[in-house]
């Protein structure tokens, strides 16, 4: 059944029903308005087909507020998702919250000139009723538009947060998130989950060597190919100047040997040079809840003693020993 547009249940007379069947005039006297006060790069960026297509809607749910019986700042939920939507017509750039405010109030200004040019067919007292309730209906439009961009830039907010710069990997913060959301569900679930502590070999020589560009490059390679062997379900990330990790759920030590072993294949290739030269090797600690501890702290130590067990020996993965409280059972067993 398609679904019923709202819009249409609210019948409009007198002037308001004028502007509603030009709402399409309206949209175009809007976007002069800001095209007006925007530079053309702001006017190149402008998605005119989006506007032309959702603005009309925009106006009308205006119109059907102003003109109907109820509370004008209260919207349907099709209004709201639409006032919604204006907060993202600028594609390319952010806009501000005023930027927003003046696209709302240019809404409001447009529909208020127009409604002017209906003032000889009404008196003063009903011109001024039918401006309070655009105010207020335009009000409405404002508030869900607003709101949809406080949501957004607080989920960027959120991002960078717990994002590497550099790399686009999550970073020290969001791996303890993960490490905590994983050892909840392996308490809850008995699930294991595996952590693989990664250290890449000869950064130093490439900073003192190349400089400090050559070795960041060297590490947006490494992040590159990270993200090529994982699974969509595991969480990579650069906790240090060389070190990095991967938590993998679902995962036992022995599972997660071999997905250490896809890693280092990975960064070798992706590092390797056109002229043949060997890419970077990388030293690798695989170490899974329960086998190798229960508490985020004793998996990163156990994993990290495996890292520098396998650079030690020249071999690029270690498995970690057990962790100091399954060794205790054991012994007592």
């Amino acid at each position: 059944m398609a679904e019923v547009d709202r819009r249409n249940s609210t019948p409009l007379s007198g002037p308001l029903a004028r502007l509603d069947r030009v709402r399409d005039e309206l949209a175009k006297a809007w976007l002069v308005r800001v095209i007006g006060r925007a530079s053309l790069e702001d006017i190149r960026e402008l998605p005119t087909e989006r506007i032309a297509t959702q603005l009309p809607d925009l106006i009308a749910d205006v119109l059907r507020a102003a003109g109907g019986e109820g509370d004008p700042f209260e919207m349907s939920p099709e209004s709201h998702e639409r006032a919604a939507r204006l907060a993202e017509l600028r594609e390319s750039r952010e806009p501000s919250a005023a930027d927003l405010a003046r696209d709302v109030t240019a809404v409001q200004a447009v529909i208020l000139e127009a409604l002017g040019e209906e003032a000889h067919s009404i008196g003063a007292s009903e011109m001024a009723h039918l401006a309070g309730r655009v105010a207020d209906a335009v009000g409405a439009l404002q508030a869900a538009a607003v709101e949809t961009l406080v949501k957004r830039r607080s989920r960027e907010l959120e991002t960078l947060a717990n994002t590497d710069p550099l790399t686009g990997l999550s970073n020290l913060r969001h791996l303890n998130q993960q490490l905590s959301l994983q050892l909840d569900l392996a308490k809850r679930y008995e699930t294991p989950f595996a952590l693989l502590v990664l250290d890449i070999d000869g950064l130093k020589r490439v900073n003192d060597a190349h400089g400090h560009q050559a070795g960041d490059r060297l590490l947006v390679q490494v992040a590159i190919a990270i993200r090529r062997a994982i699974r969509s379900v595991d969480t990579p990330a650069r906790i240090g100047g060389d070190e990095f990790c991967v938590v993998a759920p679902n995962q036992t030590a022995a599972a997660a040997r071999v997905l250490a072993d896809r890693l280092a294949a990975s960064i070798t290739q992706e590092t390797a040079g056109t002229d043949g030269e060997r890419g970077t090797g990388v030293s690798i600690g695989v170490v899974s809840c329960p086998e190798h501890g229960t508490e985020a702290a004793t998996l990163l130590d156990v994993a990290d003693q495996a890292m520098y067990r396998a650079k030690a020996g020249g071999d690029q993965v270690a498995v970690g020993d057990p962790g100091p409280e399954l060794e205790g059972v054991e012994k007592g067993s």
